[in-house]
């Protein structure tokens, strides 16, 4: 099953990725192709013009692992490669309020279903994660203090200005030590700037 997730997502972010501006295409009996790129703010509010640009996005949420709540802040910089595709490199810090704190690094992959002003979002994250401060707990479910995270989620992204959007996204997350795994799930607000 997590095999069948990765290759969906994996294949609906390299189609996104690939993915070209619309364009009109016109051929005359003499085989002349003209190519016509559409103006995609053109009559239509809706429409947004991206171009590729550095961007920053920050985030808050809570992450729920074992019945266990952490409250979460995430950064992340990276390049909108396409109005349907951004990468980053992301870090962040994990706080439970018995004072357990975890560090992720990780590499931030979204795409966007459409080029409209709400828009979904799919979103996958990787990386490490590093524990401090970790509470004893039984052998059965004990995870190393390096860890591979991942999370996959979806959620929408709502534009307020040209570079300014708000996101809410949720998902599952995955914790792992390649012995045992932690799995649960979160939810974040965003800030696009």
């Amino acid at each position: 099953m997590k095999k069948t997730l990765f290759l969906a997502v994996f294949a609906f972010i390299t189609v996104v990725a690939t993915a070209k501006e619309p364009s009109e295409t016109t051929t005359t009996e003499t085989e002349t192709v003209t190519t016509t790129a559409l103006n995609p703010t053109a009559n239509n509010d809706e429409a947004y013009y991206n171009e590729r640009r550095f961007s920053a996005i920050t985030e808050a949420g809570t992450v729920l692992v074992y019945h266990k709540a952490y409250f979460n802040i995430y950064q992340v910089v990276g390049v909108r490669v396409n109005p349907y595709f951004f990468i980053g490199q992301g870090v962040g810090i994990q706080v439970s309020n018995k004072n357990m704190y975890q560090f992720q690094a990780t590499v931030d992959l979204r795409a966007y279903a459409l080029d409209k002003r709400i828009t979904p979002m799919f979103t996958v994250q990787a990386g490490l994660n590093k524990v401090g401060n970790a509470p004893i707990q039984s052998e059965a479910k004990q995870l190393n203090d390096t860890q591979f995270t991942t999370n996959v989620g979806a959620g929408i992204l709502i534009k307020a200005k040209e570079n300014a959007s708000f996101t809410i996204n949720g998902g599952y997350t995955l914790f792992t030590d390649f012995k045992n795994s932690a799995n649960g799930g979160f939810v974040k607000i965003g800030y696009v700037f």
